[in-house]
């Protein structure tokens, strides 16, 4: 019988280059085939194509230099919007590494097609969950932010308006606008809530919390200590931030209660780029200097202490340090993409990008000696605001340690105040303004005791970043 056989090689052994080369000069393919897809492409115009399969070798002529990326960007446009193929072009995407449409070169034409195309693209189900995280991962790799936004809200809600205090029940919201009406405060149902629109408009407020303080010796209701500001973060295309609060929360005034050290507040967790440090809390107050204090951290006050029980320690936070701003957007777009590819979509790639959480740690409790004595607990540390924004309008960001706590005695003794929990970190990246943004990083002020020594110190000052970061589109 005669004919031929052929022998594929592993597609980690053929570069798509030339395995598109090799296709387009396949020699019983139709010089009208080919002319006609390259004119297709070139003018813009689907109608040229000899048939519909030859969307399978759209790759082809580009590989072979005929055709440019954003004349293949335009084209798919054109297929997806005006012909609605796609379902088509999905298929032929998702059939890697078996067909034409390389990793390679989806990822070169992608971010040139339109929002609404690469849409419309990732909620077909032709698309697979890997070659869609694909996608959106090269919009956030090439940064493309502002397309990033449009792509993964071009079918969310048009607007979401809150006009009366709420306390949100997801950790991420979506939509097209959305805005915050003037003397509402919105609070975060999570440590670090995610807000993601093409315009966000905050006339109100909108508050986060932390990790808790710790704990006294007893369930007295007192000498707790504070807990931690929340994080914040904003993705938009435009931004007016209005009030974003992250401040950390007083400690507890001491009280009477059974004798014991206190406990240390919870770690927070902080983002921070190269060259940014998280601020530490204040120390505890103590009978003498120095003197069974609290011990302050990354970025809890210390718990006042009392003779023989120390005051608890701030919480200390664990610190993840990004190279740069772009590198930090990139990082959190590719935690959201794949959030929204399950939650939204439905479709669960193999490996995924966590979200990231960020908070203030909580302060330390005081410590206490029977009825006579007892230290007031540590501030809690503010926690942290990222935005990006490519044109911010304005905004204020409170991010202030909370205060320590006042001290406890009777008989003569001597009164300890908690020490006053860090200022939080506020990162604000813009592609185009940056806008008039204000921040309140102040450290809290230690808790008062009877004595210099008993008096607890302030926390440290926080850090406002403010920096451009490139946005190709």
């Amino acid at each position: 019988m005669g004919g031929f056989s052929t022998v594929t090689p592993p597609p980690s052994q053929v570069s798509a280059t030339s395995v598109a080369q090799a296709v387009w000069s396949y020699t019983p393919r139709s010089l009208t085939d080919i002319q006609s897809l390259t004119a297709a492409i070139q003018n813009n115009n689907p109608s040229l194509l000899s048939t519909l399969s030859d969307i399978l070798y759209v790759p082809a002529p580009y590989f072979a230099g005929q055709v440019s990326a954003t004349q293949v960007a335009a084209f798919l446009d054109n297929l997806v919007l005006n012909y609605g193929l796609a379902g088509p072009v999905a298929a032929a995407i998702s059939a890697s590494p078996y067909g034409l449409w390389s990793t390679n070169f989806v990822t070169q034409v992608m971010p040139y097609m339109s929002a609404t195309s690469i849409a419309q693209v990732l909620y077909s189900g032709q698309t697979d969950a890997n070659r869609a995280q694909l996608i959106l991962y090269t919009l956030a790799q090439s940064y493309y932010y502002n397309k990033w936004i449009y792509t993964v809200t071009v079918n969310a809600p048009s607007s979401i308006t809150f006009s009366t205090n709420a306390t949100l029940s997801t950790n991420v919201l979506i939509a097209q606008n959305i805005t915050i009406a003037s003397g509402v405060t919105v609070t975060c149902g999570t440590r670090t809530c995610f807000f993601i629109a093409q315009s966000f408009n905050n006339y109100g407020t909108i508050v986060a919390y932390g990790a808790p303080g710790g704990v006294p010796a007893t369930s007295a209701n007192a000498n707790y200590g504070g807990t931690g500001g929340g994080g914040i973060v904003v993705i938009a295309a435009t931004a007016a931030l209005g009030t974003l609060n992250v401040s950390g929360n007083p400690g507890g005034n001491a009280a009477y209660y059974d004798s014991g050290a206190g406990g240390a507040g919870a770690a927070g967790v902080f983002y921070v780029v190269t060259g940014v440090t998280v601020p530490i809390g204040g120390t505890g107050g103590g009978v003498s200097a120095g003197y069974d204090v609290g011990i302050p951290s990354y970025n809890g006050g210390g718990g006042g202490g009392s003779t023989s029980y120390a005051g608890g320690a701030g919480g200390n936070a664990t610190v993840n340090v990004f190279s740069s701003p772009n590198a930090m957007v990139t990082y959190m777009l590719q935690g959201l993409s794949d959030w929204w590819l399950i939650n939204v979509l439905g479709k669960a790639p193999t490996s995924t990008t966590p979200l990231i959480y960020f908070y203030g740690s909580g302060g330390g409790a005081g410590g206490a000696t029977y009825s006579v004595q007892a230290g007031g607990g540590g501030g809690g540390g503010a926690g942290e605001v990222v935005v990006y924004g490519y044109d911010i309008v304005s905004g204020g960001i409170n991010a202030v340690g909370g205060t320590g706590g006042g001290g406890f005695s009777c008989m003569g003794c001597v009164a300890t105040g908690g020490g006053g929990g860090a200022g939080g970190l506020v990162f604000i990246f813009y592609g185009a303004t940056s806008g008039s943004v204000t921040a309140n990083l102040a450290g809290g002020a230690g808790g008062v005791g009877n004595t210099s020594p008993a008096n607890g110190l302030s926390g440290s000052t926080g850090v406002l970043y403010i920096a451009a970061v490139t946005v190709n589109g």
